[in-house]
This record gives C-alpha cells, sequence and structure tokens, in this order.
C-alpha cells in the first residue's frame, strides 16, 4: 500500500459524495480509512461505498477530529498519510499524480491547489 487517504467524520453531510468521488478517481494503490466519530450513517453500510480500498472505523461515543485523525493514522497501511475532510472533491489520478511528485522530490510534503466546491450540487467553480 502507497498511500493512505484519512477522513475523520462527524455529522458530514456531503461525506457519502466524498467517499464516491474518492473511489472514482483513485488511480493508484490507495486506501481510504473513514473514521466514524460518534455516529454512523445507514447510507455507509451497503451499496458501493464498501469494498476492498475502503475501511471504516466506528466510535460509539465521538474522540474529536484530531484523535480520530490518529487513530486512523494508526490503522494505516500505506507508507504515505493523506488526511482529508469529508466534503471535498478530487481530480482523476490524484493519488499517482502526488506519489510520481514524491518520487522525484524525495521526502516531501506537498500541498494541494484548492479550487471552490460548491457542495450543494457537487460542482468545482473555476476548477
Amino acid at each position: 500500500m502507497k498511500l493512505s487517504v484519512l477522513i475523520p467524520a462527524r455529522n458530514e453531510e456531503f461525506l457519502q459524495n466524498t467517499i464516491e468521488d474518492l473511489l472514482q478517481h483513485i488511480e493508484g494503490d490507495t486506501e481510504i480509512i473513514v473514521v466514524l466519530d460518534g455516529w454512523k450513517p445507514d447510507y455507509l453500510l451497503s451499496g458501493n461505498l464498501n469494498g476492498e480500498k475502503i475501511r471504516y472505523i466506528y466510535l460509539s461515543e465521538s474522540i474529536g477530529q484530531r484523535a480520530a485523525q490518529n487513530l486512523a493514522a494508526k490503522e494505516a497501511k500505506g507508507e504515505y498519510l493523506m488526511k482529508l475532510d469529508a466534503h471535498v472533491s478530487m481530480s482523476q489520478g490524484f493519488d499517482r499524480i502526488m506519489l510520481e511528485e514524491i518520487e522525484k522530490l524525495g521526502d516531501a510534503v506537498l500541498v494541494p491547489a484548492l479550487g471552490r466546491l460548491h457542495a450543494y450540487d457537487w460542482v468545482c467553480g473555476k476548477c
């Protein structure tokens, strides 16, 4: 496993969209770890939001975003970690492109370009 995407989430109305988007845009050896911090939405329990690339950690009581992120990092199998909010959209092959850049640069911290996502209709303005 090369990359682990960590998503701490609590009461996130766009988490489903984020997970679907990630699954559509992953091209490399990437896993998604979602920490459900004190909540468990029904839509995650079935359908195409499960599979070999995604793992869920359910916490019956909230521990907070930072602790949830650290828990996901401990469970991660990837050589590299990427923390995401639960309301984002990514470009095609984001993981492959990031890993190629890391290999070119050596150990590095990458900062992604930020586009303005209008989450209600899941459209990115000026992207």
